[in-house]
């Protein structure tokens, strides 16, 4: 008989566990990223009763919590004003760091630290992605880009100062390096994407075959990121071939206010009958010290010399403007973009995202933190069918992922243990008097 008193108070102590274990989720209902538990009851062990029987004849004594597991479904998105605020949609953790001791988390609220890497530098500073406490966040991050003491900064914003983080290798690619080889995650104050000089303008037009002098204009950049202007002016030469048209070809290069004049030369270009272009002996002119290829095409592909058709000139040049550091921004992929004032973009980094074996094996450390162990395995990254890793999950900038605790169901599962409890309870008052039944027999 008194193997009911054990069984009912198994029973309370359980269903006790199992109420720690919903409040925990209730009251962490708006708790970011917070996955809800549940708790999972076993029979404690049962004894057969004597003699054979060809039924099942054991008697249970009792419950015990086997297991608390994990809810991994997916929270509602939140919105955020912060693109550095993150959600992952799908599978997936981001990894964080501190002290040596690595942790895992879909709590994506995060923000930065500074940090000057080198010791009294202000304009060398970089911003450190960080958790809300203080740790890390885990990635790649790429090798394009440098800091220059010298960098005249100044050239591209109103603070005038010299030093900068400056681009080696603009690239919209930021493979992810090894699950086990990542590294915190490092965002430039000042970051300056180069000029890339003009090497070459292409005209193309019609300058017809009528007496007139013709002009056509380009942009060009120079080295010091200078806009300078490329002019070819064409007049009709003095004496022409016997078939075709000749025109004398001057290409002047000047700053854009015309004050400035850099290069100055002189050719010619000559026009079959047919009007396509048969030769032209201007190479290139020097854009204040970098030479530009002047090319006036082939045949028809460029500038032409054809009469009854409409007169006209333009031009297109290569080249890229300097450019200062606007603002950040992490793609759908974790990629790390840095957008300039030039209008250009460059990725340098790549947030990490990591996949388990086992997430239910995962230790739970409190503040939405995780840790590996033996049943969980180790951090990996999925791969691609080339052997690439990949994100697995989307990332979601200015988004925060919400608690999966529901508070319906936790309240009615409150219910449910808060009746298990005194029922109980109940046995264990019943067992008593039964006991005390016993006991009064022998009177």
């Amino acid at each position: 008989m008194t193997q009911g008193y054990y069984a009912a108070i198994s029973g309370m102590q359980t269903n006790q566990y199992g109420l720690d274990v919903i409040s925990d989720n209730l009251t962490n209902v708006s708790t970011t990223a917070y996955k809800s538990s549940t708790a999972e009851f076993a029979d404690l062990f049962s004894k057969a009763v004597s003699g054979n029987t060809p039924t099942y004849n054991d008697i249970g004594y009792g419950v015990k919590l086997q297991a608390t597991s994990f809810n991994l479904t997916q929270g509602s998105m939140m919105s955020s004003d912060r693109f550095n605020d993150l959600a992952l949609e799908g599978n997936g953790w981001f990894g964080v760091t501190s002290k040596g001791q690595t942790m895992f988390t879909r709590d994506g609220s995060f923000s930065f630290d500074t940090y000057q890497k080198t010791s009294g530098d202000v304009n060398s500073s970089i911003n450190r992605l960080v958790t809300a406490d203080g740790q890390f966040v885990l990635g790649t991050m790429l090798s394009n880009f440098t800091y220059s003491p010298t960098y005249d900064y100044g050239d591209l914003t109103t603070t005038g100062s010299t030093g900068a983080y400056v681009l080696n290798n603009p690239t919209t690619d930021a493979p992810l390096s090894a699950a086990g080889s990542q590294g915190t995650l490092e965002f430039p104050s000042r970051l300056a994407y180069p000029v890339q000089p003009t090497t070459k303008t292409t005209f193309v037009g019609n300058l017809g075959i009528t007496d007139a002098t013709r002009t056509i204009s380009a942009q060009v950049i120079s080295g010091n990121n200078d806009i300078n202007q490329l002019k070819l002016t064409f007049t009709k030469s003095a004496v022409q071939p016997a078939t075709g048209v000749a025109w004398d070809v001057v290409a002047t290069v000047t700053s854009t206010d015309g004050k400035t004049v850099y290069d100055t030369q002189n050719g010619q270009a000559v026009f079959g009958a047919s009007g396509s272009l048969d030769s032209f002996n201007i190479a290139s002119v020097n854009n204040n010290g970098t030479p530009v290829a002047v090319d006036l095409g082939a045949e028809f592909s460029g500038v032409i010399a054809v009469d009854g058709v409409g007169i006209s000139g333009s031009s297109t040049s290569d080249g890229i403007s300097a450019g200062s550091l606007t603002k950040y921004g992490i793609n759908a992929d974790g990629v790390i973009i840095a957008d300039f004032s030039n209008g250009r973009q460059s990725a340098i980094g790549r947030v990490a995202v990591y996949h388990f074996q086992n997430d239910q094996g995962l230790n739970r450390e409190g503040g939405t933190y995780y840790t590996q162990t033996s049943d969980s395995g180790k951090p990996l990254f999925w791969t691609d069918t080339n052997g690439n890793a990949i994100t697995g999950a989307t990332v979601r900038s200015n988004s925060l992922e919400s608690s999966n605790s529901d508070m319906s169901v936790g309240l009615t599962d409150m219910i449910v243990s808060q009746r298990a409890y005194q029922a109980n309870s109940k046995i264990v008052t019943t067992v008593d008097e039964m006991i005390q039944k016993a006991l009064q027999m022998h009177r």
